[in-house]
């Protein structure tokens, strides 16, 4: 590995950039032309132009970004996070060309990337899951509920974690459920867990076999299928029950056979905990990751996608810290056709101790492929106070002329007391 090209932009691209530098690699960026927001193209030493308007023709574009690496002769791709991270064909096509990929193999992608087939492999390794089943169109739906049970969870079997999520409590509300989806969309169902708590169990698994544990965190506030606030450690849930969690997350990882950084998701309830399923990448909650281990996740990323032995006892998780994060993300009123989202009018973010605001946004430019302005990572000596480095930082910034999730998260904050 003597260069990397960094398939993503925003933040997570600006981070990697460093990190790759630092660690003396050559670094390629990714543009799209009509991405005005593209920062990230300053912390790299060469940029490779991709064609396409929008994030699906241009940097989640497997094609286009396999024709990137082709032209610029990179030997490794950081695909930091979202959905090209989580296709499997694009690390097929790594494969075939014979180019390091940061992160799992093709086929464990591929495993992961089907809730109904992850769900199985996990089920046969004997880890808890929820009645479930897949289906087609609304009748198909109406007679796999009937086995099911409702309320329940509906979600498409392919696709980004939390990305089309719906709750059906009858059978009435089926079909503005899949009104989102296409005709050959194929759904999968799965019994909905009334009081839930949703806790996602990161580690890393290097080339050896070895797990490395990354902590853990809480689900607070989901919204659209999109978790705006998180904490952790996951105090929430038993201690006995957190520590089966990061056994059976080791289990899966290694029967699916992934590799590198990535999170497990168990949904945990009165009666037990049960494996919801596997985002093999990096986690958009990795900077928390970062504050409970003490280690930057993508030198880690780095380091195991060359091949080294990572000790896990060199990486301990302090769970005596509590880390809370908040995710301004859009709101889905805001969200036009891209890449014409808009521009923000005001955009000033307080200064708090103990609060860091993690947005590589100029304001002064307009937003085409933003869907989050900023995440807001307080670390406290207690939950409380976390949630109150948030607050008091929600509280003092100003963000006007588009819409985000700032009145949602700051109401949660105020349940929390």
């Amino acid at each position: 590995m003597r260069s990397i090209l960094i398939a993503n932009r925003a933040a997570v691209a600006v981070h990697a950039a460093q990190v790759s530098r630092r660690l003396g690699y050559r670094t390629t960026a990714l543009a799209a032309a009509d991405d005005t927001q593209n920062i990230h193209l300053t912390h790299a030493d060469r940029t490779v132009l991709i064609p396409g308007r929008g994030q699906a023709q241009t940097y989640d574009s497997a094609e286009q970004v396999l024709a990137a690496v082709d032209r610029s002769g990179v030997d490794c791709v950081h695909p930091g996070y979202g959905a090209l991270a989580e296709d499997a064909d694009f690390a097929e096509g790594l494969e075939a060309r014979n180019v390091a990929y940061v992160g799992p193999p093709s086929a464990a992608l591929r495993l992961a990337g089907s809730k109904a087939a992850a769900v199985r492999a996990a089920r046969d390794i004997g880890v808890s899951v929820l009645p479930h089943a897949t289906a087609r169109g609304l009748a198909d739906v109406h007679a796999r509920l009937a086995d099911i049970g409702l309320p329940a969870v509906l979600k498409p079997d392919f696709g980004e974690g939390g990305l089309g999520v719906r709750i059906v409590h009858s059978y009435a509300d089926v079909a503005d459920a899949l009104a989102d989806g296409g005709a050959d969309t194929a759904w999968y169902l799965e019994r909905y867990v009334p009081g839930n708590r949703v806790v996602g169990v990161s580690l890393a698994v290097d080339h050896h076999g070895t797990v490395i544990p990354l902590g853990e965190r809480e689900s607070l506030l989901i919204s659209h299928g999109l978790k705006l606030l998180e904490v952790a450690p996951a105090t929430g849930v038993g201690a006995a029950t957190l520590a089966a969690m990061r056994v059976d997350a080791a289990r899966i990882a290694l029967a699916f056979g992934l590799r590198n950084v990535m999170t497990v998701e168990f949904i945990a309830g009165p009666d037990g905990y049960y494996f919801l399923e596997v985002n093999g990448r990096l986690p958009l909650a990795y900077r928390m990751s970062e504050r409970q281990t003490g280690t930057d996740l993508i030198e880690l990323q780095l380091r195991i996608a060359r091949g080294e032995a990572i000790a896990p006892d060199t990486l301990p998780v302090d769970r005596s810290r509590h880390c809370m994060e908040a995710r301004l993300f859009l709101h889905p009123g805001e969200l036009g056709d891209f890449p014409d989202l808009g521009a923000l009018t005001r955009f000033d973010l307080a200064d708090v101790e103990g609060l860091r605001w993690i947005s590589s946004l100029d304001p002064g430019r307009p937003m085409s492929y933003e869907l989050i302005l900023a995440q807001a990572l307080a670390t406290a000596d207690s939950r409380a106070a976390a949630a109150g480095l948030v607050r008091k930082g929600l509280d003092a910034s100003r963000i006007e002329g588009l819409r985000c999730y700032v009145e949602e998260i700051t109401r949660r904050l105020d349940d929390l007391g």
